[in-house]
């Protein structure tokens, strides 16, 4: 495979103005805070206040909870205007303490002096969150697999009536559900540096098909004979008891898929301004994707012409293209958020590069009447078989974007969606190859291209302590 530059090009422009596409909102003042309602809140990169100036509040975070780009949540209900301040407090220099201290300052709300609990004074070191997904994958890239038709065009692609009933393109599955943990703490009082790791799984995807004879009188598995330079097919169902008759036929096609995916990050403040603000994310992404295609075909012979098998004879067909993929990276990207009051959007995007170990194996086997007859099935021959492996370079951009709600000083509410793509994976569909020559020669094993993604819709929460 040649690298496609132009579409590692654009995933990168895509990275960078996916977290940029966003209209900052106005931030609102830290609880406490000497500023007016809507001015920004004071905040140093390097680390410390300048004088009689209160710490930058928290909230979400970059990665997942983790800080809010900007004031905390219970600062934003506090100094908002409609959620219960009825006027600025005045600041008194005597509480503020050299950096590293806990600042004890209280909201003056409608019912008197109250405060956000222990523990609140200064943005909060550590954050945790749980997100659930509704996850949909993209399916797998299948040659034609198997076909029905009229008895005369006996499944052979291009004849009139033949249909192909599996394959030739995208199978998918139904969407599944998934889950994703993030942990994290922040290395200072002031939410400059951070360090944390997520974790990703999805539900196994099980994709079947079943036909029998019953349904579908003639049913083929279709091949381009690379010797006579033709259109054929492999008969397991056909009414009469001509050449390759055959009945009381099931097969079973089904499409399995594993997915788990994790990161170890560490965050840099950018950019802060009224509230919004913008972060750098570095680390190492690692994940593995297993996926394997499976075919069985039992039938009874009912062929009298004396062919391969004699009439009577329970022959069952059995192929396995198994693929995994292990992926070690590191990523870049960017984190954004902007506030509005006890909401906030969040975006993040980042772009992982590295070597994705790829592993295949093709078996077959074919047994009658219970018995061993040899080990090819339908596509996995004696050619193509076996255990194969390489070493390639791969992309995998992802963005998210999550709309947060405040709900305590702790607790955050978040809907979002996720995207990741992956510019090369094996799949155990695209290991087929239906390219036969009946002498033995072909088909020979591959390793073939397939782009792949991951589109989620999650919903979840986030704490703060």
């Amino acid at each position: 495979m040649k690298l496609n530059y132009s579409t590692l090009a654009f995933s990168i422009v895509a990275v960078v103005l996916g977290t940029s596409r966003s209209f900052a909102q106005e931030g609102y003042a830290p609880m406490g805070s000497p500023y007016p309602v809507g001015a920004p809140a004071p905040y140093d990169p390097a680390g410390m206040q300048p004088p009689g100036m209160m710490p930058q509040g928290y909230g979400p975070g970059p990665m997942g909870p983790a800080p809010m780009m900007g004031p905390a949540p219970h600062a934003q209900m506090a100094a908002a205007p409609g959620y219960g301040q009825v006027s600025p407090v005045s600041y008194d220099p005597s509480m503020y303490e050299p950096a590293g201290d806990y600042i004890e300052y209280d909201n003056y709300a409608a019912a008197g002096y109250d405060d956000c609990g222990d523990g609140c004074s200064l943005p909060p070191r550590a954050y945790g969150s749980f997100e659930g997904m509704m996850v949909w994958r993209k399916g797998g890239n299948y040659p034609p697999i198997l076909t029905t038709s009229a008895n005369a065009d006996r499944g052979i692609l291009g004849n009139p009536s033949t249909q192909i009933i599996w394959g030739d393109g995208n199978e998918h599955g139904n969407p599944t559900v998934g889950g994703r943990l993030t942990l994290g703490l922040w290395l200072d009082d002031y939410q400059n540096w951070s360090v944390g790791g997520r974790f990703m799984a999805l539900e196994d995807q099980s994709l079947g098909y079943t036909a029998t004879s019953a349904q579908f009188p003639v049913l083929a598995y279709p091949f381009f004979d690379l010797n006579a330079n033709l259109q054929n097919s492999i008969l397991v169902a056909l009414p009469g008891t001509g050449s390759g008759a055959a009945n009381n036929t099931t097969v079973n096609l089904v499409n399995r898929n594993t997915f788990y995916m994790g990161d170890a990050f560490l965050t840099k403040h950018i950019y802060t301004n009224n509230g919004n603000r913008w972060d750098f994310v570095g680390g190492y992404t690692y994940f593995k994707m297993e996926d394997g295609f499976h075919n069985d075909a039992t039938f009874t012979v009912q062929d009298a012409g004396g062919g391969t098998y004699s009439q009577g004879d329970v022959v069952q067909y059995s192929d396995r293209f198994d693929a995994n993929n292990e992926f070690h990276g590191g990523h870049v990207g960017l984190m954004a958020e902007f506030q509005d009051g006890p909401f906030s959007w969040r975006a993040m995007g980042k772009l992982a590069l590295g070597n994705s170990h790829q592993e295949a194996t093709v078996s077959g086997l074919t047994t009658v009447n219970g018995s061993f007859s040899q080990d090819e099935g339908v596509y996995a021959l004696a050619s193509n078989s076996g255990s194969f492996s390489r070493n390639k370079f791969v992309y995998v951009p992802e963005i998210n974007i999550d709309m947060i709600y405040a709900y305590n000083c702790n607790l955050d509410l978040k809907l979002g969606a996720t995207f990741i793509y992956f510019n090369d994976i094996v799949t155990g569909g695209a290991l087929v190859n239906n390219n036969i020559n009946p002498n033995g020669s072909a088909p020979v094993f591959q390793f073939n291209e397939q782009e792949y993604w991951i589109l989620g819709m999650t919903a979840g929460v986030e704490y703060h302590y």
